[in-house]
């Protein structure tokens, strides 16, 4: 922390008050002859540490680019950085080399690295009310705690933030209620991932509450895998009627929060009134028949969802398959939904197939005209010796009888194994060794 103030400290006092001086001289000015890329170099050498060949390639591009912003893009995944992933020394001399440059960064990406507090406090101290232009901060997967999450929140405030991603980081409790006064203080935020931060239900609750009281322009919200000990399901409640009256959220991921039928059904009578969600991620939780019949009715009272992602629960378990026909009557009145993703739900592809087909059967839909095959539903099944489904390929849109467009233009894909169904035109093919038992087919297993 001393050497993180002393960065702004020793900087030198022309920029610091914003007088005629390097900082002052232009973006270019600073990548002139590599100017700031062998300083980065020489501070690299002096701390012995290892030039991040992203880094350099970063300001090599924005020498080329020759514009008035620049970019630092440097995530510990990539191939060229696996050995040489950026700690808390690296964020030093990073800190130091691009002060000069920061009212110029616009976005900074070092997610997957070895970045702790220390490493946090350097960055903001690189960051400040001196990094108007920045608009996107990714910070996934690495080890900040509350205090380093406490210094970064404290200097986000007075920057024009777009798009924050923390996730996959140990904030705990502590952290998860600074990112929330965080989104409380930045009603122009779009983007907030912080899924897989240790956060409890506090978090949830407290941001459910900020979300529902503030003006906010959030687009994007993830806030999976919360440390959730409680059966009650309150976080689920508070969710759903921030959502009710929520004119702004376009997509929203609630995987792995341990929701239940009964969550599940407040989830979806809140929702009911809402118009604006698009992407709903409910994958990894405990859902079961119950939740896809509230589901089912979403998706067929007027629900303007585009994806649905229900992987990993429990609809098909014990061979039920009222969530099929659920599932199957909610789309064949939806005209929206593009994707839908039922892996791992012990759900056999079949059964569900043959309730879409009598679903358009007794709703009486009709060959209407040409739809372009881009506007298809996509629907996604484990590969496995469940069974394999081939259909015809449909050649239009289908209308029920009243005129109205229907969705039954499926694809159902599965690895290699793809179908498309048509109302009129349907055949089954079932691997050997898969047998039925009540319109089911199941594994040997």
């Amino acid at each position: 922390a001393a050497q993180a103030r002393a960065v702004v400290e020793t900087a030198p006092e022309d920029t610091q008050q914003g007088e005629p001086g390097a900082a002052n001289a232009g973006l270019q000015g600073l990548l002139a002859d590599s100017g700031l890329l062998k300083a980065y170099a020489s501070e690299c050498h002096i701390a012995n540490r290892k030039v991040s060949p992203l880094v350099e390639r970063c300001l090599l591009e924005a020498a080329e680019a020759k514009k008035e912003t620049f970019y630092v893009e440097a995530p510990g995944n990539d191939k060229r950085a696996f050995t040489n992933r950026l700690g808390d020394e690296d964020l030093l001399v990073i800190s130091k080399v691009f002060y000069v440059a920061s009212p110029y960064l616009c976005r900074l990406d070092l997610s997957y690295n070895l970045i702790g507090d220390e490493g946090a406090k350097y960055l903001a101290s690189l960051m400040g009310p001196r990094a108007q232009a920045l608009n996107s901060l990714q910070l996934r997967s690495n080890a900040i705690g509350p205090e380093g999450c406490q210094s970064l929140c404290e200097v986000l405030r007075s920057t024009p933030l777009r798009r924050l991603d923390i996730a996959m980081n140990p904030l705990g409790k502590e952290g998860g209620l600074m990112l929330v006064s965080l989104v409380q203080r930045s009603p122009d935020l779009l983007e907030l991932f912080m899924g897989d931060t240790e956060a409890d239900i506090d978090v949830l609750v407290s941001l459910a509450a900020v979300l529902r009281r503030h003006p906010s322009q959030l687009a994007v919200l993830d806030v999976q895998n919360p440390r959730i000990s409680t059966l009650q399901e309150d976080h689920t409640v508070h969710l759903g009627k921030m959502m009710r009256n929520n004119t702004t959220i376009t997509e929203l991921y609630l995987g792995k929060q341990r929701m239940r039928d009964e969550g599940a059904r407040q989830l979806v009578d809140f929702l009911l009134e809402n118009q604006v969600l698009r992407v709903l991620d409910l994958r990894c939780n405990e859902l079961g028949a119950v939740s896809a019949y509230c589901l089912g009715t979403l998706l067929a009272h007027g629900s303007h969802l585009v994806s649905l992602n229900l992987s990993c629960n429990r609809i098909g378990e014990k061979d039920n398959v009222d969530g099929a026909k659920a599932l199957a009557e909610g789309l064949v009145h939806n005209n929206h939904l593009e994707h839908l993703d039922l892996n791992h739900n012990e759900f056999c592809v079949l059964e569900f197939t043959r309730r879409i087909a009598a679903e358009q059967h007794e709703t009486g839909l009709v060959t209407a005209f040409p739809q372009p095959l881009g506007s298809a539903l996509f629907i996604s099944f484990p590969l496995s010796a469940q069974c394999a489904v081939q259909r015809s390929s449909p050649q239009g849109r289908f209308q029920n009888k009243r005129g109205r467009p229907a969705n039954p233009h499926l694809k159902v894909g599965s690895g290699s194994v793809s179908a498309s169904c048509a109302a009129n035109r349907v055949s089954h093919s079932t691997p050997k060794g898969c047998p039925q038992k009540f319109g089911m087919c199941r594994s040997p297993a």
